[in-house]
C-alpha cells in the first residue's frame, strides 16, 4: 500500500508554526524592506506546506490503523471487531428509522479435518475461497466478515423474513458445492447456514444468539441426516 511521500528536507529546514507565528505578531511590516516581506511570506506558506503534509500522514496512518484493527488479516474481510461495529450502526439504523434486516452466520463443517488431513495452508486456503464466494453472492449493501476460526457472517441491511430465508438457502447450496483445489486434491467444502432477523428493538447479543442457536440446530439436522445415510440437498 502506497503511503504520501515524507519530505524531509522541506521538514528539517523550517521551524514550527508556533515559532513562525511569534515571529510574525512582533513584527512591524510597515517598517520592513519588501524583499524581506516576501522572504517572511516564503517561509511562511513552506511552513503551512510542511503542516499540511504532517496532517494528511497522520490522517492516513490513522485511517491504516483503523482498516487494520478491524479486518481480518487471513481474508480481508471484517474482523469480530469491525463486525459489531458495523452491527451497532445499523441496529442504531433501524431503531431510528422502525427498520430491520437479517444476520446471517455460517460455519464449516469439518473444517478440522481438512486442518488435520491436508494442512494448514490448506485449511487457510480453504478460507480465502470461502470468503471470496460469500464476497461475491452477496448484495453490494450486505457486510460479509469473519468471526474467527471457520465461522462467518453475512449482514443483510433492509431484508425480509422471506428475502433472507431464499438467500440463506442459495448461499447454502453453492458453500456446500464448493470445490477448492489443493496440490493436486480436491477439498469438497461443507457448511450450515443459521440466521436471525433483527427489528428497531433487538440488540447484537440476542442477534448472534438465535442466529447461532439457528445454525446449531441445523448442524445438527444435517449431521443426522449423514448418519442416517440421507442425501443432503446441498
Amino acid at each position: 500500500m502506497n503511503r504520501p511521500p515524507r519530505d524531509s528536507k522541506a521538514t528539517a529546514k523550517t521551524g514550527t508554526t508556533e515559532r513562525l507565528e511569534e515571529v510574525v505578531d512582533n513584527l512591524d511590516f510597515e517598517r520592513l524592506p519588501e524583499k524581506m516581506v516576501r522572504k517572511l511570506l516564503a517561509q511562511t506558506l513552506e511552513t503551512l506546506r510542511v503542516a499540511r503534509r504532517r496532517v494528511d500522514e497522520q490522517d492516513y496512518e490513522i485511517q491504516l490503523l483503523r482498516r487494520l484493527s478491524t479486518t481480518d488479516p487471513a481474508t480481508s474481510l471484517l474482523n469480530r471487531r469491525g463486525l459489531h461495529l458495523v452491527l451497532r450502526t445499523e441496529l442504531a439504523r433501524a431503531n431510528r428509522d422502525k427498520t430491520g434486516g437479517a444476520l446471517m452466520v455460517i460455519d464449516l463443517d469439518g473444517f478440522k479435518a481438512i486442518n488435520d488431513t491436508y494442512g494448514h495452508a490448506a485449511g487457510d486456503h480453504v478460507l480465502t475461497t470461502v470468503a471470496r464466494f460469500l464476497h461475491t453472492n452477496v448484495r453490494d449493501a450486505d457486510e460479509v466478515g469473519r468471526l474467527g476460526g471457520d465461522e462467518f457472517v453475512v449482514l443483510m441491511p433492509g431484508a425480509a423474513p422471506s428475502e433472507a430465508d431464499r438467500r440463506a438457502d442459495a448461499l447454502g447450496r453453492g458453500l456446500n458445492q464448493l470445490v477448492v483445489s489443493w496440490e493436486g486434491r480436491v477439498i469438497h467444502v461443507r457448511g450450515s447456514i443459521g440466521g436471525s432477523c433483527y427489528g428497531a428493538d433487538d440488540n447484537i447479543d440476542q442477534l448472534f444468539r438465535m442466529a447461532d442457536e439457528d445454525m446449531y440446530r441445523r448442524k445438527a439436522e444435517r449431521h443426522a441426516i449423514r448418519q442416517s445415510g440421507g442425501k443432503l440437498d446441498g
